[in-house]
């Protein structure tokens, strides 16, 4: 007799930088997306949708080179060139260059898409993500600013953060533009790139030295430490390699960020004189009041008092909303961005824990001009769930349980589960969520099922009962109990759903 072949077992694993959810942890990131939603609406904003497939060529003239080389990009049947969107920006600017007349002005949109990005993966760091996105358009007054910046703040909060564990850092486009021009830099936007990368810089300073004595994997990963250590006190120097190299770095650390600094802005042209003062501008991170003035005196020139307003403005306003506290105004922030033109705003962990920055966004003069659309400033931001996710694990916020449904029907040894499914189809007609297990087992063993679920309120369906035409209804997380007819059950189970 011929031997039976032995079944072989495949094992195919996921895509790397794209994650799982199973029940538990998918609920972590409802409530993420949810209070992103429930916030929202609360300031009046409307949610819209777009595809998740975009053009390329919408991106290489929105985003640039940059973006475009990390984006999915896949091709139609009929050779039409199309990415995965990496972000909702061009998206947006193509609806309202098609319909934005159709819309009274100021318009208030958001949109929770899914998004994908072939990124280096590192910590906050994934390929596949949902990326809330909001915007305020038609208005060029610094209200609109407050207000984006005030949703930012009023979402980390509400998912449990406080003003000790995230801060939202603030800066000003077109104040850092007009600050050039005074010193006579004439080359703006690369030298806000100079700011943008200022970490990254020093960073790429690190792993120059570690090359010297690591390879260039392990170089990349003890400089990201450094820097890491540099910016949180916090970081375990256990982590490093033991090494006279590592510990004379550590040692250097800010005149390494410095030279890093100024020699960028020097290749670029800018004299010694304005890069020490552009650094010194770098450095400054302050509450607003204290930045300001702090500004003021590094550059004592009587226009500088104006172009600082647009900060003066917004720090009253952002008092007025009563956020104040959550911000720190901050002379390096810049963004990369070019369309930027106005204020700019990050927010991130205190002390840098995760060295990503949980959202970011800012204004832009025109959004839609370039597609033939009518001029329409706004601002807004972007604010990915992963870094947000991370650091409710990394801080131990506890986030609500989720609840599989509002109450369990068990049947108790019935003859006939008819009355038990009718039951069941009454309850979810009136919207109330129900699970039925309508299968032989014992009283124990549908509490243990209940309360896997989380479910709190129990209808118990016996003989007895219901030869009375009534059932049990049971508070599984206080014990108490009552029989309750069954014309009223429905009513009464709504209503004590109701006052929990």
């Amino acid at each position: 007799m011929a031997e039976k072949e032995q079944q072989k077992t495949i094992t195919i694993g996921r895509p790397a930088g794209f994650r799982d959810f199973y029940p538990e942890k998918y609920a972590k990131v409802q409530f993420i997306l949810e209070t992103m939603r429930r916030i929202s609406k609360e300031f009046g904003y409307v949610e819209y949708v777009t595809p998740s497939v975009e053009l390329q060529a919408l991106y290489e003239l929105k985003s640039g080179e940059g973006l475009v080389g990390e984006t999915f990009k896949v091709q139609s049947r009929s050779k039409q060139k199309l990415v995965l969107i990496p972000e909702l920006t061009p998206s947006l600017t193509r609806l309202l260059a098609e319909r934005q007349q159709n819309y009274t002005k100021p318009i208030r949109w958001f949109s929770i898409p899914k998004c994908f990005r072939d990124e280096t993966l590192q910590r906050g760091r994934v390929k596949e993500f949902w990326q809330y996105n909001i915007d305020l358009l038609g208005v060029e007054d610094i209200y609109a600013d407050a207000e984006i910046i005030t949703i930012l703040i009023r979402i980390i909060t509400a998912c449990g953060l406080t003003k000790d564990q995230f801060v939202v850092r603030v800066n000003d486009r077109q104040f850092m533009q007009e600050a050039l021009e005074l010193l006579g830099v004439k080359n703006f936007l690369e030298t806000i790139r100079v700011f943008d990368r200022k970490g990254k810089l020093f960073q790429e300073q690190l792993e120059k030295e570690l090359r010297k004595e690591f390879s260039k994997e392990e170089a990349a990963k003890v400089a990201l430490k450094i820097r890491q250590v540099k910016l949180n006190k916090k970081y375990s120097l256990e982590e490093l390699p033991s090494s006279p190299l590592v510990q004379k770095l550590l040692e250097t650390a800010k005149q390494l960020e410095r030279t890093a600094f100024l020699t960028a802005l020097q290749t670029l042209g800018v004299t010694e004189a304005q890069a020490e003062t552009l650094y010194a501008l770098s450095e400054i991170r302050d509450t607003p009041t204290k930045f300001i003035a702090r500004v003021e005196k590094l550059m004592p020139n009587k226009d500088v008092k104006a172009l600082l307003e647009p900060l003066a403005t917004l720090a009253k306003l952002l008092g007025d909303f009563g956020v104040l506290d959550f911000v720190e105004y901050d002379g390096s922030l810049a963004r990369g961005l070019d369309y930027y033109t106005g204020i700019i705003f990050e927010a991130w962990s205190k002390d840098s824990i995760l060295p990503r920055a949980i959202a970011g966004g800012g204004r832009y003069a025109d959004l839609v001009a370039t597609l033939g659309g009518q001029p329409l400033p706004g601002t807004g931001f972007g604010f990915g769930e992963t870094v947000l996710l991370e650091l409710l694990e990394e801080f131990n916020i506890p986030t609500p349980k989720p609840t599989t449904a509002d109450v369990y029907i068990a049947p108790i040894k019935l003859a006939d589960v008819k009355p038990a499914i009718s039951l069941s189809n009454k309850l979810r007609g009136k919207g109330i969520k129900t699970i039925l297990n309508p299968f032989n087992w014992r009283i124990k063993r549908h509490f243990e099922n209940a309360e896997s679920h989380g479910i709190e309120w129990m209808i118990i369906v016996g003989e007895k009962d219901l030869a009375q035409q009534s059932v049990t209804l049971r508070n599984i997380v206080t014990g108490k109990q009552e029989i309750i007819p069954l014309t009223s059950i429905v009513k009464t189970v709504a209503k004590c759903l109701k006052n929990n």
